[in-house]
């Protein structure tokens, strides 16, 4: 009986049935290989992108850091205390009586002035003071506090001045007790010249922070314990306040918590009161003081103190806290101090201590 051709033979079958699996088994390794190859390429381009951004990242945020203008589209914000002039901070009575200063007072020595802050070394100050100012002769008595209002005390700080954190931890007790008695009215001046001195943005930035310190009733606390962390040496361009000082360290110690300070935060994120900053530090240098002669043009160095009477409102005469502070018994007390600026304010000249 012959063969039949048209069915197929049980072995061909067979053969056909194994290459199909095979063929079957390296498509799927091919496409196996395909997923891999894709995955990792994807993981290799995804670390590239990765590593391009985190460096970006890196230099913005460092830009951020030592920036002094926030996001274009943030509101700006005049620290609620700011004087009408915009040229100081005033120290409300009831802040100062609030505020318990607890930090401890340096004692500055020769070795400890910053080599690169020539204009507020202790040499450059006698320059800034009245040389017209008449000396009181050993029996005329020592001009004391009026009743018809308290002295207005101005005192003009950098916040990256070596002397005026010296001068803000010598005096700022006193001056807060003497604010919370209502005998003088405590008005800051913040100053930014530091920033063109070291080449950096320390000065725009501390203060811009302080004054949001202001926006939450903590300016008095905040801008003391910046002051007693100033360092003794400043870099020329270094950051000296970081972020985490300015919207951490700082905030703590001043007493900013909850609320206050994601306000406080997010305001100094912003940069919300740079425009005041800026504007106050610019119009300070170029307006005069009323009735000073030394401070005809404005205030260009840092630490200053003027005071006016109540009997000579308009007439600030210089309070010589450069001799003061470095003679051998600074007015660190409530009345040493007040007789300091009561003399001053008469236009008397004062001995050293």
């Amino acid at each position: 009986m012959a063969k039949d051709k048209t069915k197929p033979r049980a072995d061909l079958a067979a053969r056909r049935e194994i290459a199909a699996k095979l063929e079957a088994e390296n498509k799927a390794k091919h496409r196996r290989r395909l997923a891999i190859n894709w995955a990792i390429a994807i993981v290799i381009v995804a670390l590239v992108v990765a590593g391009i951004w985190g460096a970006w990242w890196h230099v913005k945020s460092g830009e951020l850091e030592v920036a002094i203008d926030g996001p274009a589209n943030a509101a700006q914000v005049t620290p609620p205390n700011a004087t009408s002039d915009g040229l100081a901070i005033v120290v409300q009575q009831d802040a100062a009586t609030a505020f318990s200063p607890s930090l401890p007072i340096p004692t500055p020595t020769p070795t400890d002035t910053p080599t690169d802050t020539p204009t507020d070394t202790p040499t450059d100050t006698p320059t800034d003071q009245p040389t017209d100012t008449p000396t009181v002769s050993p029996n005329q008595p020592v001009p004391t506090p009026t009743a018809s209002g308290p002295y207005v005390v101005d005192f003009y700080v950098d916040f990256q001045s070596y002397d005026s954190a010296t001068a803000q931890t010598t005096y700022g007790p006193a001056l807060t007790a003497l604010a919370a008695k209502g005998e003088i009215t405590l008005r800051y001046h913040l100053l930014t010249s530091g920033d063109t001195t070291n080449n950096n943005t320390a000065s725009s930035r501390a203060a811009i922070a302080a004054a949001c310190a202001d926006t939450v009733g903590k300016f008095l606390p905040y801008t003391q314990a910046m002051m007693a962390a100033t360092p003794i040496s400043i870099d020329s361009g270094a950051i000296v306040f970081n972020d985490k000082n300015l919207k951490t360290d700082f905030a703590n110690t001043a007493g900013i918590t909850g609320g206050d300070l994601k306000t406080f935060q997010s305001c100094y994120t912003n940069r919300a009161t740079s425009g005041f900053v800026g504007t106050m530090g610019t119009a300070n240098q170029s307006s005069a003081v009323p009735g000073n002669t030394t401070y005809a043009s404005g205030v260009t160095t840092t630490p200053v103190m003027v005071a006016a009477s109540p009997d000579t409102p308009t007439i600030f005469q210089t309070v010589d806290i450069s001799t003061d502070m470095y003679g051998a018994t600074p007015s660190t007390s409530e009345d040493a101090l007040l007789n300091l600026i009561a003399t001053s304010a008469a236009g008397l000249a004062v001995s050293g201590g």
